[in-house]
């Protein structure tokens, strides 16, 4: 019977393989085999996808913060703009 190894390093990816090499590995599906996806870790014997540190951020309207024109808050303007405007500014959104 056919075995599909992922070998890692202490949870770092090191290969895909059916052989029997040295090295500690677990056990994958044929289809996770299959994609060969290297940007993988392993933590408590199970393949997790890495993370790659990206954080999310929103636009909120405040008090405080940058002043953008109401018809678009990608435009920044200074206190002497004539039209309406609206502060905002941004928070990360937690996962």
């Amino acid at each position: 019977m056919v075995e599909f190894r992922l070998y890692h390093d202490n949870g770092k990816f090191v290969r895909y393989s059916c052989e029997d090499l040295p090295g500690d590995y677990i056990l994958v599906d044929a289809e996770t085999y299959a994609l060969g996806d290297p940007h993988v870790e392993v933590i408590d014997d199970k393949i997790q996808p890495l993370s790659f540190g990206i954080e999310l951020y929103k636009l909120t309207k405040s008090r405080k913060g940058t002043l953008c024109p109401v018809e678009d808050i990608a435009i920044v303007v200074d206190k002497s703009y004539k039209g309406k405007t609206n502060k905002y500014s941004y928070e990360q959104i937690k996962n």
